[in-house]
């Protein structure tokens, strides 16, 4: 097999991988803009001021009333802070006995108003009353009340009731920022696809794409969820990403070229080792081929002993010929090598630490997201306690990441329940209602050590895995508790975090207790989980702590971990 084949076999697994978790970074973008349109569309519908001021014109059906609501429309984007979600416009149609009205926001031309009333049409025909409406160009024949600027537009169709009768509201969106989104892909391969439900190809990045769609959809395997796919194939490989609405979906093709000229260092650098390699077999050879003689039995020997880790084992020269020379070479060779593993593994635990340093300092970024809007919402509503206890919080917990030393990798336990305390502040806020905590510290336990930011993730799992987990029928989140016990344990510090949640299946309890195979780089970024807990303990503890997790469905999670007892120098004292 040529080196370059070989290459693109191992390296394209990781590039593909590396591939579809942009391709999820990026939808989950998109995702985000449509459930911003959705939930625009639905506050548009429920809001009664318009059913007033509709109840107004058709008691007197004149142009005065008729302006009243476009203006009405056109205030609702300020009124709900969405002039970032480019709204464009919207469009509403009711029925009263048999004669239909519309209406619109200020400014809205007759031709976007003609191509919805399609679009509408052929989703009855369908039997649809509610879907996205295919992208279409605009021509800015006209200004919108919100104020955006666009060349193609979007938008979302749901029924309408009005005192009984059906109709229909639909809102307009700028698809711009859309194509915004999905150019990072640029990142990884210049030739991608952005397409809507029924395939069609919104958005080409090269004139003349080598991705075949209809074979890429029927050829490929699906990844760590139906969300995601891959087809591999001798000259290249394609991703696909679907939406977790209606249907839109991202597919990037990279060429086996591509991936090659990516890594054309690493195919120099196997060439450079294969070199090495074999010029070391050809001198060690010529040794072992000139004098394989008696004498050399006892650098045998001792070579073997190196082999077996006895680094110690050296060569007795009784001679100043040959054998004597190689005798002597052998013991320079085997003192160096043990002085080199000894620097190796101080090396080795310098960049274990560095590593585990900037692991336990990460921050997710989707909870800094949510904080700050929720930040930005208490604000809007002149909630200036609120804002102040919640940005506090937030900055002692990005205080806490950032307070990191190479090799301190532990924090007292006073420490690491203040954190959690401030993370359970900021969820209350943004959960109000949904759930309580419980903090059971024994008292004279708070100097001890324990690994530093393990408590955090626990908690957090316990939120997010089983209080809003745990649904009833409705799908609305039953109320939950979550106890977090710490106390001595005779040598030992006991950490228990519990939760009354959704709990998990056997099959995922089997899943955790298996041997955790070594994290990735790319997987450390993105989430601090039980797994990630686990490896950390491995690295501080070794085999001197005891995970243990008890789960049953329906009834909560229950996460037991035993630690050596450190003593801080503040116990000491």
């Amino acid at each position: 097999m040529a080196l370059p084949e070989l290459v693109y076999r191992n390296i394209s697994v990781k590039d593909r991988e590396d591939t579809m978790i942009l391709n999820e970074q990026i939808m989950s973008q998109l995702d985000q803009n449509f459930e911003e349109l959705v939930r625009f569309t639905k506050i548009v519908a429920e809001e009664p001021e318009l059913i007033q001021k509709i109840d107004q014109y058709m008691s007197e059906p004149n142009e005065a009333n008729n302006a009243k609501i476009s203006l009405f429309l056109s205030q609702l984007g300020v009124k709900n802070k969405i002039q970032s979600y480019g709204i464009i416009g919207i469009y509403l149609d009711v029925q009263k006995a048999d004669k239909i009205y519309d209406f619109s926001t200020v400014g809205f031309s007759n031709k976007v108003k003609e191509h919805i009333c399609s679009e509408i049409k052929e989703l009855d025909l369908k039997g649809k009353k509610t879907s996205f409406l295919n992208p279409f160009a605009y021509d800015g024949e006209s200004d919108t009340a919100f104020g955006n600027i666009f060349n193609m537009a979007y938008g979302y169709t749901m029924e309408y009731i009005y005192h009984g009768q059906k109709g229909n509201l639909t809102v307009i969106a700028s698809f711009d920022q859309l194509y915004y989104i999905a150019n990072q892909m640029k990142d990884y391969s210049n030739d991608y696809l952005f397409l809507d439900k029924n395939n069609q190809i919104l958005q080409p990045s090269v004139k003349e794409t080598q991705i075949d769609v209809n074979s890429t959809l029927k050829n490929m395997k699906y990844g760590k969820s139906y969300k995601e796919g891959y087809w591999q194939q001798e000259d290249g490989i394609t991703t696909v990403r679907f939406s977790e609405e209606d249907g839109w979906k991202i597919i990037c093709r990279q060429s086996r070229k591509d991936i090659l000229d990516n890594n054309r260092s690493l195919i120099f650098l196997v060439e450079i080792l294969i070199l090495c390699f074999g010029l070391g077999i050809v001198l060690v050879m010529i040794p072992i081929v000139n004098h394989f003689t008696g004498p050399l039995t006892d650098v045998s020997k001792q070579m073997n002993e190196i082999a077996e880790g006895n680094l110690d084992a050296r060569i007795e020269v009784n001679s100043t010929d040959e054998i004597g020379e190689v005798g002597a070479s052998f013991n320079v060779m085997a003192k160096r090598l043990q002085e080199n593993i000894v620097e190796m593994v101080e090396q080795e635990k310098r960049e274990q630490q560095l590593k585990y340093g900037l692991m336990i300092s990460q921050v997710d970024p989707h909870f800094i997201y949510n904080t700050m809007n929720m930040i930005t919402y208490l604000a809007q509503k002149n909630r200036n306690e609120d804002v102040i206890a919640v940005n506090k919080a937030m900055i002692q917990i990005l205080r806490d990441r950032l307070r990191i030393e190479v090799d301190n990798v532990y924090d007292t336990v006073e420490q690491e329940i203040k954190v959690v305390r401030e993370y359970l502040l900021i969820q209350k806020y943004r959960y109000t209602g949904i759930f309580k905590s419980v903090i059971d510290i024994e008292a004279g336990v708070e100097p001890y050590l324990i690994a530093k930011n393990i408590l955090q993730p626990l908690v957090e799992n316990a939120f997010f895995h089983g209080i809003l987990c745990n649904t009833d029928e409705e799908g609305e989140v039953i109320d939950g508790c979550i106890t977090i016990r710490i106390r001595m344990e005779e040598d030992e510090v006991e950490i228990i975090v519990k939760d009354n949640g959704a709990g998990m299946s056997q099959d995922k309890l089997d899943e955790l207790s298996k041997p955790q195979r070594k994290l990735s780089s790319m997987e450390r970024g993105e989430h601090i989980g039980i797994k990630n807990i686990k490896e950390r303990l491995d690295y501080i503890y070794e085999n001197k702590y005891r995970f243990q997790i008890w789960s049953k469905e329906g009834e909560g999670t229950i996460v037991t971990i035993r630690i050596p007892a450190i003593v801080s120098s503040e116990t000491e004292k």
